[in-house]
């Protein structure tokens, strides 16, 4: 097991977060990942209503005691999605860890910090971790080659 900042903040016995993907993440997949001491990751934006996110979040629960976080992709959409109210969803569900991506997640850190949740922003631009993390993020991701 190697032992990093990152393993120790999200509870984790290897150093590997399984982005989310849409079509897969659902939760057999991220309760798999996180039953091998890695990190998964549900993907909340494919999912269409917030009973179907809790859904997702209790049938992972019921597949895995580990840790797993919840991704919103912060991008405009076809149908709007009502971020805070998926993210309240995820909270109130014990959901601690929250990703966030394609957008600054400045918007949802008051409501995460309050929660106590670990915010994990997730981007491809240096510009965009430097503001993750100037607003709070508690961990940026690099996505890209």
């Amino acid at each position: 097991m190697l032992k990093t900042k990152v393993t120790e903040m999200l509870g984790i016995e290897h150093p590997i977060l399984v982005g989310p993907m849409g079509g897969i993440s659902y939760s057999d997949f991220t309760a798999a990942i996180s039953n091998t001491g890695a990190l998964g990751i549900l993907v909340a934006t494919t999912l269409p209503t917030i009973e179907s996110l809790r859904e997702e979040i209790k049938k992972t629960k019921a597949l895995t005691d580990k840790p797993f976080a919840v991704n919103f992709t912060l991008l405009p959409r076809a149908v709007p999605m009502d971020y805070a109210a998926f993210m309240a969803a995820a909270i109130e569900e014990g959901v601690g860890i929250i990703e966030t991506s394609g957008r600054s997640p400045e918007p949802y850190i008051e409501m995460l910090k309050d929660a106590g949740v670990t915010i994990m922003h997730r981007a491809t631009r240096t510009r965009d971790m430097k503001k993750a993390e100037t607003v709070g993020a508690d961990i940026a991701t690099i996505l890209g080659t």
